[in-house]
């Protein structure tokens, strides 16, 4: 149908629709290009589009896992990417300290700041499929690789005082006089599967030990077995015997405890107080025996002093001590007297006698003859 064959009414309807349309489709296109330029400008940040870039380097012994466009991370935040990964010359140098790999990376701008000469690049294991990560720590007592002066290019710091250590100043040239950047220390990590192949060597070194127990163990839990295979045997044996004791008790119970019965005679009611009342009065630390030591103690200290005493006055008197020994000698004589005098004695005779003489005595009587030859 023509649109000249339309009623005013719808003419004017469908004319409503189409710039509807219009303003539709002009809504998106602008929407799209608005999201265009955003991811432009999004990619731009992540990438460092536009914005200064700072070249560093590092040495380390193993490349696996590192490949250009390797992210270049610091405390989480991707600052860098790797451009450069590249063997070594065969330098006795490099071979010395195991710099077989060169790895360059930038750095994007404002990122530089955190970056000092003590700063140091970690590299470790990144993921499961092999590849290894690359961190740059933050710098703390170092100085500042790159340095801004207003109205001047940045400088950065020359690495030269790295490879020869007798160079004490600390230079910054322009960015154009460094062909690689500046030289950061590595701390290398192995890789994932170096990691792995040393668990695996280590689980297969370990595997005879590991073997070797299980078959102490199978062994033990065989000995094991037979032990009770023999208690099972044993027990009911046991048992028994355990239930003929218990009968056993339980039968002598009563007469133990029965007023009369064998308990009480052998353990008399009066015989147990006594006995309690003895072991409570025994006790060192209470009771009788406890003065007792008490006063002994108090004594044997005024022993202690009289013989400090005692000591002292033969210290002061060198004559006492041969007295002393005569005195000592004439009492052993005077002893010996009275002892001879005592056993002449027809009172105290009898007190010296010994089983000796009265064995010999006895020994000495005349035997019986039988009855059979009294008669003759």
């Amino acid at each position: 149908m023509a649109l000249h064959d339309l009623t005013p009414q719808l003419r004017t309807r469908l004319g409503r629709v189409e710039r509807l349309v219009g303003v539709f489709m002009l809504f998106t296109f602008a929407l799209m290009i608005g999201a265009f330029v955003y991811f432009l400008k999004q990619t731009a940040k992540d990438r460092g589009w536009g914005v200064a870039r700072f070249r560093y380097y590092t040495y380390v012994a193993d490349a696996t896992g590192l490949k250009v466009g390797t992210p270049v991370t610091m405390a989480g935040f991707n600052i860098g990417t790797v451009t450069k990964v590249d063997q070594m010359a065969m330098g006795e140098w490099y071979l010395t300290n195991r710099f077989n790999v060169f790895i360059g990376f930038e750095v994007r701008e404002k990122n530089d700041g955190y970056i000092w000469s003590d700063s140091r690049v970690k590299i470790g294991a990144g993921d499961f499929l092999g590849g290894r990560s690359v961190e740059v720590t933050r710098g703390s007592t170092g100085l500042v690789t790159v340095k801004r002066i207003e109205g001047q290019p940045p400088l950065m710091l020359s690495d030269a005082f790295r490879y020869e250590p007798s160079i004490t100043n600390r230079v910054y040239k322009p960015l154009e006089s460094f062909k690689n950047g500046f030289w950061l220390e590595a701390e290398e990590s192995a890789p994932l599967q170096q990691r792995l192949t040393d668990i695996a060597n280590s689980v297969n070194s370990s595997l005879p030990g590991v073997f070797g127990l299980t078959n102490q163990i199978a062994v033990a839990l065989a000995d094991l077995t037979n032990i009770t295979a023999q208690l099972t045997g044993t027990l009911p044996k046991i048992d028994g015997a355990v239930g003929d004791l218990r009968g056993i008790l339980a039968d002598v119970a009563p007469t133990l405890k029965t007023p009369g019965g064998i308990g009480t005679l052998l353990l008399p009611t009066n015989l147990n107080t006594q006995l309690t009342l003895t072991l409570s009065n025994l006790n060192p630390g209470s009771g009788p025996i406890g003065v007792t030591l008490s006063n002994l103690n108090a004594r044997m200290s005024d022993v202690g002093v009289a013989l400090s005493n005692v000591n002292l006055q033969l210290s002061a008197n060198t004559n006492l001590l041969a007295d002393a020994n005569q005195l000592t000698r004439d009492v052993g004589s005077l002893a010996t007297t009275l002892e001879t005098l005592f056993k002449r004695h027809w009172l105290f005779r009898s007190a010296y006698r010994t089983n000796q003489t009265e064995s010999k005595k006895t020994s000495e009587r005349p035997v019986n003859p039988p009855r059979d030859l009294r008669r003759f």
